[in-house]
């Protein structure tokens, strides 16, 4: 079963919106990072306002749990590629593959990946 919980302050008018871009934007990655066939699956999504980075992800506390804080203090363009960057941290947890700090193959995959979710026109 896969779960995705968005949570986060609703203080500015398009906080729903953002709730709604988070959903779709981690639903096209589970699809797209190749995430779909893994059956246990928890997101929480923590939309905040952050000032010394765009986001970040931890593992939770149970299996296959995982925890993006994202900044909603951004751009739309940066506020998409934040979350499609912290799923690609989820891929190299769930597939046990992350290296150093992991940030080398987020780097170099967000812009593409961003660009081709925004392609597909699915918000």
């Amino acid at each position: 079963m896969k779960s995705i919980k968005v949570t986060g302050l609703w203080t500015r008018s398009a906080s729903l919106h953002e709730k709604e871009i988070t959903r779709k934007t981690i639903e096209w990655c589970i699809k797209s990072l190749g995430l779909g066939r893994i059956r246990n699956l928890n997101i929480q999504v923590n939309l905040t306002t952050l000032n010394d980075c765009y986001g970040y992800c931890e593992e939770g506390n149970d299996n296959r749990s995982y925890i993006l804080t994202i900044a909603n203090n951004q751009s739309f363009r940066n506020f998409v590629m934040t979350i499609i960057h912290e799923m690609i941290h989820v891929r190299q947890w769930v597939r046990n593959k992350w290296t150093g700090d992991g940030e080398a193959e987020a780097w170099k995959l967000q812009e593409e990946l961003t660009d081709r979710f925004l392609r597909e026109d699915i918000l």
